[in-house]
């Protein structure tokens, strides 16, 4: 930290796919305060949501982890891929549309079927020709007779959110490297795809890098319990700000998250584009950053847990009922809300494969936990093909929760992992941006890590998983 700058309180506030998030951290390295609420209600689904009730939820949940704290910033986070039409004044004309939308996929299906152009597009954005991408959620709406009117913009979640607490429309090229129509090299809006998609300049936010800030309006200070005019730092996606609070904006260092979907990233010093199209590459701090991401993960628990079983056992109780359950299990594609990484099929199904009536619930949601870490393998087997294989690998969010889960994470990837101190990377990282940008740290790079826990593979479960990561795969080319 920089220690010529007294104690600095940072609130961060972020947006996830499922609920919001709120975190007092200080420039001491220590976290004072957490508080999240899941979404709820009928406006909330993983692909579409009510960009207002998802503001009402992080004030809610903002103020309540502020109280009785000094606050001097706030940093936003949220996810990649979300998109939304507000009018001049910021008020939203459309739902937002969440990185799981899959309406695009017969747009991006027709785009696909150009190879030359995929490949072009791939090379200038670093984004997949995927539904998940905004640029192809904005053709889509386009073709379903969404039209723009004067003053109009696209925004995402996160800088809807960033204009109601400042007045300003900024998206940070962070989370506008996710949209399909940045251009990577440039970091800027890309000419010749608006045109493409009969838009402008104007109808974006400004684009700001990561030290960029603007004040705080008195009307959302008085609802959060602020001080008034306190400098906001535009909304960072939750894959950028995890490579950041994990301390992984090195060489080197893997990050893998599992939350409602899953990700693995690591980060380099200028766009790193295979040949090939086949994963992504967006912009971070200072960094890019390629990897892959997949669509099921704990939501494919929470469909198992909530619509299957009908919430009779909570994650918790059917943990342990996997732990108790043994190995046999059936074959589970976590294909649920489509694919992304590998095939990025927007329509790939999902579900299990093998199931004999003998199988229990602690055995079948034993096999949702192999399949989502199955899919993240088929990642890094891309990733670590097209780049290299990384030293270290470094694990956040819901796989936390589960020592059985981690320890599977270990056995399937034949490797030590490091878990992350906090399940909270992606906040750390969002306050480290804060710190940063009000002087308080020199360079998101310097911020302090602590000691993770190593899980270790076992040699015997590794033999195990690679006989079912091969069911696994060849369940997974018969099926799509």
């Amino acid at each position: 930290m920089n220690g010529t700058v007294e104690c600095v309180n940072i609130l961060v506030l972020e947006a996830s796919t499922s609920s919001a998030k709120a975190m007092v951290y200080s420039s001491e390295g220590e976290i004072l305060r957490e508080h999240s609420a899941p979404y709820r209600g009928r406006e909330f689904s993983v692909a579409v949501q009510n960009p207002q009730k998802v503001l009402e939820g992080l004030l809610t949940v903002g103020k309540e982890a502020a109280e009785g704290f000094p606050i001097d910033g706030i940093s936003l986070g949220g996810t990649w891929h979300s998109l939304l039409l507000a009018d001049r004044a910021g008020r939203p004309k459309t739902d937002c549309y969440t990185w799981a939308y899959t309406g695009a996929a017969d747009t991006a299906a027709r785009f696909r079927q150009d190879e030359g152009e995929t490949v072009r597009y791939y090379h200038k954005t670093g984004c997949m020709t995927h539904s998940t991408y905004p640029f192809f959620k904005w053709l889509h709406l386009g073709e379903e007779g969404l039209s723009l009117r004067p003053g109009d913009q696209l925004m995402t979640q996160g800088s809807y959110i960033y204009y109601q607490l400042t007045g300003q429309a900024v998206e940070s090229v962070s989370m506008a490297s996710g949209s399909g129509f940045l251009n990577l090299h440039s970091r800027t809006w890309d000419g010749e795809l608006l045109e493409r998609a009969s838009l402008g300049e104007e109808n974006f936010p400004r684009l700001e890098e990561h030290t960029y800030t603007s004040s705080l309006r008195g009307d959302m200070a008085g609802i959060l319990g602020l001080q008034a005019g306190i400098p906001v730092i535009p909304a960072h996606p939750d894959g950028a700000l995890n490579q950041v609070g994990s301390g992984a904006l090195g060489d080197g260092v893997m990050t893998l998250s599992a939350g409602t979907s899953g990700a693995i990233r690591m980060a380099f010093d200028r766009p790193y584009l295979p040949v090939h199209p086949s994963i992504w590459c967006y912009c971070a701090p200072g960094k890019y950053l390629a990897g892959a991401a997949t669509s099921g993960c704990t939501n494919c628990l929470d469909w198992f847990a909530g619509q299957v079983l009908g919430g009779r056992y909570s994650l918790r109780e059917l943990d342990q009922m996997a732990e108790a359950s043994g190995p046999d299990t059936p074959v589970f594609l976590p294909f649920l809300f489509g694919e992304r990484c590998p095939g990025w099929h927007d329509s790939r199904l999902g579900g299990f494969l093998g199931v004999k009536g003998s199988h229990s619930p602690g055995q079948l949601y034993r096999a949702i936990l192999e399949g989502a870490l199955f899919n993240l393998y088929q990642c890094y087997e891309v990733l670590t093909r097209e780049a290299y294989s990384p030293r270290e690998i470094r694990a956040s969010g819901g796989v936390m929760k589960s020592p059985l889960w981690l320890q599977m994470l270990a056995d399937i990837f034949g490797r030590e992992i490091t878990v992350h101190p906090s399940e909270q990377a992606s906040m750390l990282g969002a306050a480290a941006l804060g710190l940063t940008a009000l002087g308080a740290m020199d360079s998101p790079e310097r911020f302090p890590v602590g000691e993770g826990k190593v899980i270790c593979p076992n040699p015997e479960n590794r033999v195990l998983y690679q006989e079912k990561y091969a069911r696994y795969r060849e369940s997974y080319a018969r099926v799509l």
